[in-house]
């Protein structure tokens, strides 16, 4: 890294307040009637899985599969578009001000800022651009085309992020990481500051035990 000083931020629950990638492939599927015909025909098989966090990717994954059906890449880029416009007309945000204040600091420090997220790194990037954040890197996850739709080519998420960013340029140690979730323990215990962005109660307890006072838990809106 030599003498870069690099910050990573996840990016949904962490500089966003909720999951972009699941909000835009519902929006996808109330855009058409037929997709969503067939989310309401198969839930009641799938709909079970849901509950349980060891077979929740299923059903997930056939959502995501079902709302870009007969999507292109560059369409989807386009509807990431059409989508965050709409959001920001109904007078919403994607990015929290205290986040983006922290990220506006790091730049302005003249930090390398990389957003690793396991949200599409197309939509990421769309939302970034929008609030003015051209200068923010993000290695996010990617999409194939498979029977139609789109499935995860590559899933930027919990320690698969490591080499995801080494493979860009950023390889640990990082100076600063940010992130609200547990699964980014080996995120976090690769950085020599740690941030923990509105965790839940039990996450935090769970993340603290692991980082003691290494880690800085902060509240963000």
């Amino acid at each position: 890294m030599g003498s870069r000083t690099l910050a990573v931020f996840d990016f949904d629950h962490t500089i966003t307040s909720w999951d972009t990638a699941a909000r835009f492939f519902v929006w996808l599927i109330r855009r058409n009637l037929w997709k969503l015909g067939i989310v309401l025909a198969v839930l009641p098989l799938l709909g079970p899985l849901l509950v349980f966090r060891r077979t929740r990717k299923v059903p997930l994954r056939f959502g995501a599969w079902v709302a870009t059906l007969g999507i292109s890449h560059a369409r989807l880029r386009v509807l990431a578009r059409a989508h965050l416009s709409e959001v920001l007309e109904q007078g919403e945000k994607f990015v929290r001000d205290d986040a983006l204040a922290r990220i506006n600091h790091h730049l302005a420090e003249g930090h390398e800022v990389v957003v690793a997220t396991g949200s599409l790194e197309v939509l990421a990037r769309e939302i970034l651009l929008a609030e003015g954040l051209s200068a923010v890197i993000v290695v996010g996850s990617s999409v194939r085309r498979y029977f139609g739709g789109m499935v995860v080519l590559e899933h930027c998420f919990g320690e698969h992020k490591i080499p995801m960013l080494a493979a860009r340029g950023f390889a640990e140690p990082w100076d600063f990481v940010y992130s609200d979730h547990q699964a980014d323990l080996p995120l976090l215990l690769r950085g020599k500051k740690r941030y923990l962005v509105n965790p839940q109660p039990s996450c935090a307890s769970r993340l603290i035990a692991e980082l003691g006072a290494t880690a800085t838990v902060v509240s963000w809106s």
